[in-house]
């Protein structure tokens, strides 16, 4: 077993690999000027106009999967590629720190949190290893992140009062998961040159804010749970499995650079409640409320990438987790052309029940979940594997579901293409800012949104 990778019994480490291999075929398909593009899906809002570069947490996975290709591998062309992605942000950057495009499903947007936090942590790793290099562009890349941190993360979103920080900056929320995307990226910051001042300043108060924000009822379900958001003393009373995972990664690194085992106890809780309400498929549910209710649809797919990366942490650590059932899970997403499905039951969003297809949105692999599959999967990859070269084949249809009208949705290399039976077309052709809208006759017409 290396990691959560196993060398027999249950998914095969190989497997594991071949569908990284596939995934990063299907991502340089989805590059463009400026970066990694694409429409966006998700639950809180869909974004299918906007479909440019999105400098967001996309870059995360992206540039650490890449990473850690080159490290299991020494294979050069993933160290290019992490750079490359590296200089997208680089290019992206604006006089104020802040990355363009930031917003993910709120596109084309700028200050997006976690996002600019999870481009900052990526730039610092890459930034790491290429110092190790003694490539020169390191210091620029580091530049870039702390441009960032310094200008927007520090000085907008800190609430120096509460210690602690903000979701945005007019809305004064603390969102756990947030908070642990930055406490990362200033862990980053530390490691990189040595500044431990962040930690105590600004690391350790949001790691105590996501201990505080952590459901304490031994025995309950719900032990274990972190809240979405804390206002004030009002907590949210919703706990998303997802979420909460991208709070694990921080949480550790918390106890390894101070020692304290609370930090890890809450990483293990946190890792406990989720797979309480893992689902026999390996799935999870969307959200947990406080009254015991469950919202089970949609359930991430590619996502979960982030959910399986924390259950293979705790288990490092010493906590028994059986990572099976979600990596089959993930697996089963995989598509013809490499990408994976976002998700099983949007449509079920709006009956509660799973509809009689899939949705258009469910199918649909978007860049920003499917960084989070390649990041985890990018894990099986080593140095010496003999796998088939991964191809995208020349097109991918499927039929689906889209707000309760049949259409078609068609992939290949350079576009994507949605057909309904009124007649309507959605065209993007990959690279370009925006798709299109028009009517079968050809003639096209303007849309505000989708």
């Amino acid at each position: 077993m290396k990691g959560g990778y196993p060398e027999d019994g249950g998914v095969s480490r190989q497997v594991l690999a071949f569908a990284a291999l596939r995934l990063e075929a299907w991502l340089e398909t989805m590059r463009g000027p400026g970066g990694y593009g694409g429409p966006v899906v998700h639950w809180w809002q869909d974004n299918l106009l906007y479909t440019g570069p999105g400098l967001d947490w996309r870059y995360e996975g992206i540039i650490l999967g890449y990473l850690k290709l080159y490290r299991n591998t020494g294979d050069e062309r993933w160290l290019d590629r992490a750079r490359r992605a590296g200089i997208d942000l680089l290019q992206g950057q604006l006089p104020s720190g802040n990355f363009r495009h930031s917003c993910f499903e709120a596109n084309p947007g700028t200050g997006g949190t976690p996002h600019e936090a999870a481009c900052d942590l990526a730039l610092l790793r890459l930034a790491q290893i290429l110092r190790e290099r003694g490539d020169p562009i390191w210091e620029t890349m580091a530049e870039a992140a702390r441009r960032n941190l310094w200008g927007y993360i520090l000085s907008v979103l800190w609430d120096e009062s509460a210690r602690r920080f903000r979701n945005l900056p007019a809305d004064p929320t603390f969102v756990p998961n947030k908070a642990a995307t930055i406490a990362e990226a200033l862990l980053a910051w530390a490691d990189l040159t040595g500044e431990r001042d962040v930690v105590d300043r600004y690391v350790l108060p949001s790691l105590d804010a996501i201990l505080e924000a952590q459901v304490q009822a031994s025995g309950s379900p719900l032990d274990g749970a972190i809240e979405q958001g804390v206002l004030g003393q009002k907590a949210s009373g919703r706990y998303f499995p997802f979420y909460i995972a991208r709070c694990v990664p921080a949480l550790l690194r918390g106890c390894e650079q101070t020692g304290q085992k609370t930090y890890r106890d809450a990483a293990f809780r946190a890792v406990a409640f989720i797979l309480r309400f893992r689902l026999p498929d390996g799935s999870f549910p969307q959200v947990v409320y406080r009254n015991g209710r469950v919202s089970g649809y949609p359930r991430w797919i590619a996502g979960v990438g982030d959910i399986l990366r924390a259950m293979e942490e705790v288990r490092r650590c010493g906590m028994d987790v059986n990572l099976e059932p979600t990596q089959s899970w993930l697996l089963r997403g995989r598509q013809l052309h490499g990408g994976i499905a976002t998700a099983h039951g949007f449509g079920a969003m709006e009956t509660w029940r799973p509809t009689c297809g899939p949705d258009l949105r469910d199918l649909l692999p978007v860049c920003g979940w499917a960084d989070k599959a390649f990041r985890y999967l990018a894990g099986a990859v080593q140095a010496g594997d003999h796998l088939p070269i991964a191809q995208m084949p020349p097109e991918l249809e499927m039929d689906c579901l889209f707000r309760g009208e049949r259409c078609l949705y068609r992939e290949t290399a350079t576009a994507l293409e949605i057909r309904w039976e009124s007649g309507w077309r959605y065209w993007w052709e990959k690279g370009a800012p925006w798709a299109r809208l028009i009517p079968s006759s050809g003639q096209q017409r303007g849309v505000s949104c989708l």
